[in-house]
């Protein structure tokens, strides 16, 4: 597989207008508050709305293949840019398509082909660009990822002498996902989202290539296999349960880990270790109170602080309880002990100025020694002379963004990491300045040895800094193919652990974790997200297994740009399967006098989920990947059923999360739901206060009829938004809405129910993508 694939054609961008303009999608169904498919008129060009079409550029995919990084901009139609120019665009919605090319025009690519997970897309201006920049660990709009992209304002935008307070740039992202097609993404009467001066359109779809290549992958086979006809799936594919008979849709599309990349079963592709931290001050927690010698000795060795000489187990109230090692300084060697004796002696011999010292060889052919001082750092790095190697510090991954120091023949750099703007995200970052003291450089038997200094503080912000408090140092390190500083050939993580000499370290038991990697242990990466606990609906409260790598077995994390979903003993289809995605924009005209003709729409992007940015819906009976050991006939965690369960004919589950947030200066117009198809059943948004009901989507599943209707994909949903109108009681009941309510201050409530009869579902999600009118305060998003 090679870029140049996905280089085939270019894209681009048409306008229309007038008597001929219509839907591309035909008609829509929206809710209103509690009220499903009212009578609100969905037909823009009916109301005197104009359009223009964009095309992404085309995307080429195998079967299995994910398909997630940020497509080339696309510019707007020549004549839209002109007419629009120191002006500004009301976007009174948008659908969207996903389209082959023929010689009679656009074939709609049905979703079971090509399943889009989901996408985020952008049109900024002649006053904004598009700018990647690190992302805030506790926001959880982003999915969880290290950086976002933002449309950002260019310095010029405050020189404007015209429309000062209209957007430079807007943000597309409701009913983004399997939904897309059928999914109404627009406004009332009097609502759009402004732009000014707009002339691009940028787009980062994450696309999941499920067509069985048995059926065909060209325009002249959308006739084929009508009866969605699944191709292979991995071993691990929904809960490891298999494909059942008469299956609507394809496992692939929750992203199940495979032998290639992440699976458990794989050649080293889920790396399961016992993790052990070094403290020199204080003492254990108890539950982290190492209870055996021969667990204590491993435990040490495990840590590769250097030769360990002597292991002593010993009854002494004058040294830490447990397990603990000695470094001696004269020699290098380590000595451990195991104490059974309670003592309330601290670690670390009470002397909290000691050197730290630690080092590390890894699998990729580099080492490390670390040695901290009170006011500076030495650092030894080694690795092979003939290409560059280098480390990153405090990371797992290259996302994260490090600061990292690389060395090659002509030196030591520093540098400040960055990426792609896509999950692999592979980039040379920049230049920093240098806070490096080279003490020696050399080269013996093939392996270039560093020796260098610097002061503890970062010299900017993109610079690591040390500390004399820290245990452990979590690095990446990474091997070159050339002198010259470019992808690396062979990427490898470890943990750097620091002690201090000739005083007792102890050592504490920190639980499992897991590595998931591509095959042979490479490529890997582990997390711990910081799920919620706090009521049984979180999913810290129910151990849902998306929260940890140790238990995760399918999700976002393993659908890897460029992997390909399948286990590594199933063979790779050559048929690629080619479309773009197509996206048309309803737009009127704005204007400021005699009163503005629309109010700007900001967004709110709430994850039920909450800080994991997806989730797993268990089975609802054993076996349940990710809760190993759970008992037969009792019910998973957050699941609820009726019937005669497990087995009985009648047996009926469903899963529930819930998520509470608050927020200020809200007037709701438009509120759609983000759910897969195969688990959502309803998502519900509530006032916690009251526990009035405000909004229910309630999805609508296709039924298989796609000769009359393309996109009545049986077993996919679309899911009607709730749309609220004009403040006005009889202004909205004209579009037959319910009014728009402002909320001074409002907690919010999120319910999201899914089926889990018989099967489970990886990397599920219930999200709420909202517009509210532009007030004080409101919330700012930011997307991968």
């Amino acid at each position: 597989m090679t870029l140049s694939r996905y280089l085939h054609l270019a894209p681009w961008a048409t306008a229309f207008a007038g008597a001929h303009a219509e839907n591309m999608n035909g008609l829509y169904t929206v809710a209103s508050g509690t009220r499903q498919n009212v009578s609100f008129n969905t037909d823009y060009a009916s109301k005197g709305h104009e359009y223009f079409d964009v095309y992404s550029d085309e995307i080429a995919t195998h079967y299995g293949e994910v398909f997630w990084t940020s497509l080339p901009p696309v510019s707007l139609p020549e004549d839209i840019i002109s007419r629009f120019r120191g002006k500004v665009m009301a976007v009174t919605g948008y659908e969207a398509d996903q389209v082959m090319e023929s010689p009679e025009g656009d074939v709609s690519v049905p979703i079971s082909w090509a399943y889009n997970h989901h996408y985020v897309s952008w049109m900024t201006g002649q006053y904004s660009e598009m700018n990647q920049v690190p992302a805030d660990p506790h926001d959880t709009m982003n999915h969880g990822a290290p950086f976002v992209w933002k449309a950002l304002e260019k310095p010029e935008a405050a020189s404007r002498t015209t429309f000062k307070d209209v957007p430079t740039s807007q943000i597309f992202s409701e009913g983004n996902g399997g939904e897309m097609r059928k999914s109404f993404h627009g406004y009332p009467k009097g609502y759009a989202q402004l732009i000014h001066s707009p002339d691009t359109f940028k787009i980062t779809p994450m696309q999941i290539d499920t067509r069985n290549r048995d059926c065909g992958a060209n325009y002249t086979d959308v006739s084929k296999c009508l009866e969605f006809t699944p191709g292979p799936e991995p071993r691990s594919a929904r809960f490891f349960r298999g494909i059942p008979n008469g299956t609507l849709y394809s496992g692939l599309l929750e992203c199940p880990c495979t032998s290639r990349f992440g699976g458990d079963y794989g050649d080293r592709t889920k790396i399961v270790e016992h993790d052990y931290q070094v403290i020199t001050s204080r003492t254990c927690s108890g539950t982290q109170q190492i209870v055996a010698a021969d667990q204590c000795f491993d435990s040490v060795a495990s840590l590769k602080l250097g030769q360990v000489a002597r292991n002593f187990s010993v009854t002494d109230t004058a040294v830490p309880a447990g397990c603990f090692f000695v470094t001696h300084s004269r020699n290098g060697t380590v000595d451990a002990y195991f104490n059974d004796k309670p003592s309330s002696v601290a670690c670390g011999g009470g002397d909290h100025t000691a050197t730290l010292a630690g080092s590390i060889r890894t699998d990729v052919g580099t080492s490390l020694r670390v040695k901290i001082g009170a006011s500076s750092v030495e650092l030894t790095l080694s690795g092979p002379a003939e290409a560059w190697y280098g480390f990153g510090f405090h990371a797992d991954t290259m996302k994260s963004q490090p600061y990292a120091i690389v060395v090659n023949s002509t030196g030591v750099m520093e540098r400040k990491l960055g990426t792609l703007g896509d999950v692999d995200g592979h980039n040379e970052g920049k230049l920093l300045e240098s806070s490096l003291t080279v003490l020696s450089n050399t080269v013996i038997n093939g392996q270039r040895t560093v020796i260098a200094s610097r002061a503890l503080a970062g010299k900017t912000q993109g610079h690591y800094s040390f500390s004399t408090s820290t245990d452990s140092i979590h690095l990446i390190t990474a091997v070159g193919a050339s002198q010259a500083f470019a992808h690396h050939r062979a990427n490898s993580i470890a943990t750097v652990s620091l002690a201090a000499a000739d005083v007792p370290n102890c050592v504490c038991d920190a639980g499992v974790s897991a590595q998931l990697c591509f095959a042979g242990g490479k490529g890997c990466t582990k997390f711990t997200k910081d799920c919620e606990n706090d009521t049984p609906g979180s999913l810290g409260f129910q151990r849902n297994p998306s929260c940890s790598s140790l238990t995760y077995h399918g999700g976002l994390h393993c659908c890897i740009h460029g992997n390909v979903l399948l286990d590594a003993d199933q063979p790779d289809r050559p048929e690629l399967l080619r479309y773009r995605i197509k996206f048309r924009f309803w737009f009127q005209d704005y204007s400021e006098t005699p009163r503005p003709s629309h109010e700007n729409l900001d967004r709110i992007f709430i994850q039920t989920e909450a800080n994991s940015g997806e989730y797993d819906v268990p089975p609802a009976f054993a076996p349940a990947a990710g809760y190993p050991n759970w008992p037969a006939g009792k019910m998973t965690p957050g699941t609820n059923c009726t019937g005669t369960c497990p087995d009985g004919a009648d047996c009926v589950c469903h899963h529930t999360i819930t998520h509470k947030w608050t927020m200020d200066n809200v007037r709701l117009i438009y509120a759609s739901a983000h759910c897969h198809a195969a688990t959502c059943i309803s998502m519900e948004l509530y006032n916690a206060d009251t526990m009035e009901l405000l909004c229910r989507v309630l999805p609508v599943y296709g039924k298989g009829d796609v000769k009359n209707n393309r996109f009545d994909e049986k077993g996919y949903l679309f899911l009607p938004p709730c749309l609220f109108g004009s403040p006005d009681p009889a202004e909205a009941a004209q579009e037959g809405l319910e009014p728009s309510r402002f909320f001074k201050s409002i907690t919010f409530l999120s319910v999201k129910k899914s089926n889990n009869t018989g099967t489970g579902h990886y990397g599920d999600m219930a999200m709420w993508q909202m517009r509210s009118v532009s007030t004080p305060g409101a919330q700012v998003e930011s997307f991968i």
